[in-house]
Parts: structure tokens; C-alpha cells; sequence
């Protein structure tokens, strides 16, 4: 999991045109009234989406010539969508992507909303029972007001959902909470939510449980694996004027039960629960980067119920209720390179909540811990000169390799530093240590001296320590840096 890469995951082909995913036999039917049924209404293109078979279909969208928003109320759950269909929100006069950072703001204009208004349970749905190549992919659609989510995606692979709204208001219409956003249930694989292109940006607030739920196993399917969560806003939206308007998700904002799935350049915030939540043996190769994660009512990252080997890098992690990052359990969960500052609790906190004290890490129950509970670094010195120096400091574990990185802090007290930036060592890492023998009771000692680089001078120098399974100790008690 120890990479700075920014991405080293292929992704999935993207919809960028309308007719792009569709094959030479695809139809292009029309939704051209807000009707539940009959000629011209959305439940009639899906219809005929269905019976088109394995040509495909592009779902067009020309209800009068201006954006509106108009709102498709639905009576009653719309089909199933089992063949290859493309919803094509955009298509509707008066629409446009968003051109804006997905940070920065969205000046999106969603003219179409589908609202179940607390009646419909979904309003897209692809059943498990389809052909694994089955695909389809929604664009530039509000949902409003279904109680189980907005898009159930039970079977297929290679699904798109870019550009898609939930939360607040568009023009004269409230959208209704929905109790989640996107849900890829167990065998799914290789979806994409949201997209590199700032138009692909999906905004979800006002979420009961989880924007997006990526679920575990089932007796009969595989965990949802290696799909792509990238490039959206969750927990608020922006407004036409970039006002920040907060709409919590009143679970974790993403819940991750599957493997090898990304979550990368995410705004995940005011959740309230943790901001991204990954649990369950089947939890593992999973990997959040390039993310924020702020101002959830919980940890900013949660692992438990024995997540393993899953990678937390280069993220922002900032003003959480609870821990910057927590392990309750689970082995080879890697913290590294992380910027953090105002979380109520630990910057890294494994096992029971507060600072977890250096023991012997050979012994058996110790392997139990969170990380196996890896002795986080004892430092003796840290100083030089404004935008170079050096640190001392010694790490007592078992025999083998450790990577040693090193953080600044504008703040620290006795239970460990207060933010924490990570400071580059010229040649790459901060240092990589290797502990021999002798040792006494199956661990020994290494002494190390790193050199590392800062743009500004730090007040305060901490560190973690990383063996090469890829657990993380929590961070080192703190040393000023004396210049």
C-alpha cells in the first residue's frame, strides 16, 4: 500500500457523448413529459430500453425546450433496467455540466429530477439477476425523496453515475432526502461514481445512511470490487453563488464492505458518523488518497470488524468529532503521508480509544492490536536549520524492515501531536530502518538519524513507524525543533 502515486488503478471507459456507449444497433428513445406512464414518459423508455436487447439504448431527454427543473414523480417503482442503457440527463434543453472543481464549486444545470416522493423505494435499479457484462450509466439526474436509494446497482459491471444531484433545492424544486445515494451491492465490480472530468461530479446531500454503500459478500456473490469512487462532494452542495451549504449524510458518508475499490479526490464531510467507514474481512486492498475528509461527527476514517490491508494516503483530514484515522481492529492498514489538524481525537488512534503505550510487540496477544499493535517511535531530537535538518530517535519491535516518516506540528501535548504535516526527505521517503539482533524477549532496538526537508519551519516533529506488511504504528510522541 506504501506509494505516492497518484493513481495506479485503471479505470473504466467513460461515457463523454451521449451515443458513446451504445453499440450501431442502440435505439435513442425519448422521455418528453414528467408523466408516471404512458407514450413519452421515463417508465416508456425504459421499457423500451429493456426490449431493445443486446443492441443497448440511449435515454434522451427533450420534455419542452427549457431546463425547468421538471420534476418525474413516480407512482410506482419504474422497471428494472436489464439490458445496456445510457440516461442522459444532459440531453434535456437548457442542461450543462459542471465546469468547476469538484472543492471549488458547481455550476451544473440539472433540468430533470425523479422524485419518489417517499413512496418508490429506487429509482434506477439493475437487478442481480442480469448478465455480468450488463452495463449502463446515469448522467446529469436529481433523485428526490426514495426510501432505499437512488441508484441500486445489484449486478452488471462497468456502470457510470457522473453528474448526478441530491440535496437542497434546483430552481422551485426541493429535493427530499433519499436514504441512500449509490449502492453497489456484492459481485458488482468495476463501476465508476462520479469521473476524472469536473462535469462528472456528483453532489449528495441530504443522504439518510451512506452516499455510497460498497457492499461485502454474500453466500452466493463476491464482494463488490475494484470500482472507483471519484471526484464528488458529500455531506453538502454548492448553490448557484459557490455557497457551501451543508446536508449531512447521517451515516458514514461512504461505507466500504468490498475490495480493491478507490476512493480518490472525494470532499467527504459532515457525516454523522465516520467520514469513510471500512469494515468487514472482505474489506481489504481498498485504498483512499488525494481526499478530504472533514467536520464528520465521527473519526474521518474508521476501520473495524477486521478490515485488512487497505491503504490511507495523501489525504486532508481535518476538525472530525473523533480520531483523524481509527483502527479498532484489523491488520496492514497503512497511514501515511497525511495532512491532519483538528480532530477531537488522535491524529492515529488504534485499538482502545487515547494513546496505545509501547509494549513488546512479539508477544502473541499483542498481534491481536489494531496494526499488531506496532510500536510507534521513541524521539530524542529534532532540529537544523529552517528548510533542512535532521531527527533522532530509536523504534524497539521485532526484527525486519520499518519505514520511518516524519511530520510536522504547529502544536503537541501529552497524548501526541495536535496537526501534523508530513515532511519530505530529499531522496523520497523519510528513512528505512532495519532492526537486527541481539534481541531480548523476540524484539530488538535501531537507533536512526533522518534528514528531512520542510518549506517552513516547524515548532514540533513527530513520526509513525511502517513495517513492510503495511501496518502503522500511531504517531510518536512529539520533540520541538530546535533551530
Amino acid at each position: 500500500m506504501r506509494s505516492l502515486d497518484v493513481c495506479r488503478c485503471a479505470l473504466p471507459a467513460m461515457l463523454l457523448i451521449a451515443s458513446a456507449g451504445a453499440s450501431a444497433a442502440a435505439i435513442f428513445p425519448k422521455v418528453t413529459n414528467i408523466n408516471n406512464s404512458g407514450a413519452g414518459s421515463l417508465r416508456a423508455a425504459i421499457t423500451a430500453a429493456n426490449a431493445n436487447g443486446s443492441g443497448g439504448a440511449v435515454i434522451m431527454f427533450q420534455i419542452g425546450s427549457s431546463c425547468g427543473p421538471h420534476v418525474i414523480h413516480l407512482a410506482t417503482e419504474l422497471p428494472d433496467l436489464t439490458k445496456e442503457v445510457h440516461i442522459e440527463g444532459y440531453t434535456q434543453p437548457g442542461s450543462s455540466k459542471n465546469t468547476l472543481d469538484y472543492n471549488v464549486g458547481n455550476n451544473a444545470a440539472i433540468c430533470i429530477v425523479v422524485d419518489g416522493d417517499q413512496m418508490v423505494d429506487d429509482a434506477f435499479t439493475v437487478p442481480a439477476s442480469v448478465a455480468d457484462s450488463m452495463t449502463m450509466s446515469v448522467q446529469g439526474i436529481a433523485f428526490s425523496g426514495f426510501t432505499h436509494s437512488a441508484i441500486n446497482l445489484r449486478g452488471g459491471s462497468d456502470h457510470l453515475v457522473a453528474g448526478i444531484r441530491t440535496g437542497g433545492t434546483l430552481g422551485n424544486a426541493h429535493l427530499e432526502t433519499n436514504s441512500y445515494g449509490v449502492i453497489l451491492a456484492a459481485g458488482v465490480h468495476g463501476a465508476t461514481i462520479g469521473g476524472l472530468d469536473n462535469g462528472e461530479v456528483n453532489q449528495f446531500g441530504d443522504i439518510a445512511h451512506n452516499a455510497v454503500y460498497i457492499a461485502s459478500s454474500t453466500a452466493s456473490r463476491s464482494s463488490a470490487n475494484n470500482n472507483e469512487v471519484l471526484n464528488n462532494d458529500v455531506g453538502f452542495v454548492f448553490d448557484a453563488k459557490r455557497n457551501h451549504i451543508v446536508l449531512p449524510t447521517g451515516g458514514a458518508g461512504i461505507a466500504v464492505g468490498g475490495a480493491y475499490n478507490t476512493t480518490w479526490r472525494a470532499d467527504v464531510e459532515n457525516a454523522g458518523a465516520a467520514g469513510l467507514h471500512v469494515s468487514n474481512p472482505d474489506a481489504t486492498r481498498n485504498r483512499a488518497y488525494a481526499s478530504v475528509f472533514a467536520n464528520n461527527t465521527g473519526d474521518g476514517i474508521l476501520f473495524d470488524d477486521d478490515a485488512y490491508y487497505n491503504g490511507v494516503d495523501q489525504n486532508e483530514i481535518t476538525g472530525n468529532g473523533g480520531a483523524g484515522v481509527r483502527g479498532i481492529n484489523g491488520q496492514r492498514n497503512s497511514v501515511e503521508f497525511n495532512e491532519m489538524a483538528g480532530n477531537t481525537g488522535l491524529g492515529i488512534d488504534l485499538a482502545g480509544e487515547g494513546v496505545t503505550p509501547n509494549d513488546n510487540d512479539s508477544l502473541p496477544q499483542v498481534q491481536d492490536y489494531a496494526n499488531r499493535g506496532l510500536n510507534s517511535p521513541v524521539l530524542t531530537f529534532a532540529g537544523g536549520a529552517n528548510t533542512f535538518g535532521g531527527v533522532s530517535g530509536s523504534l524497539t519491535t521485532t526484527p525486519g524492515h520499518y519505514y520511518i516518516d516524519v511530520y510536522a506540528s504547529s502544536s503537541c501535548d501529552a497524548s501526541g501531536p495536535k496537526d501534523s504535516v508530513w515532511l519530505p526527505f530529499a531522496q523520497g521517503y523519510n528513512g528505512d530502518v532495519f532492526i537486527v539482533g541481539p534481541t531480548v524477549q523476540g524484539q530488538g532496538t535501531f537507533a536512526f538519524n533522518l534528514s528531512i526537508t520542510m518549506s517552513t519551519l516547524p515548532k514540533f516533529i513527530t513520526t509513525t513507524a511502517t513495517d513492510t506488511s503495511s501496518n502503522t504504528s500511531e504517531f510518536s510522541s512529539c520533540v520541538p525543533y530546535v533551530r
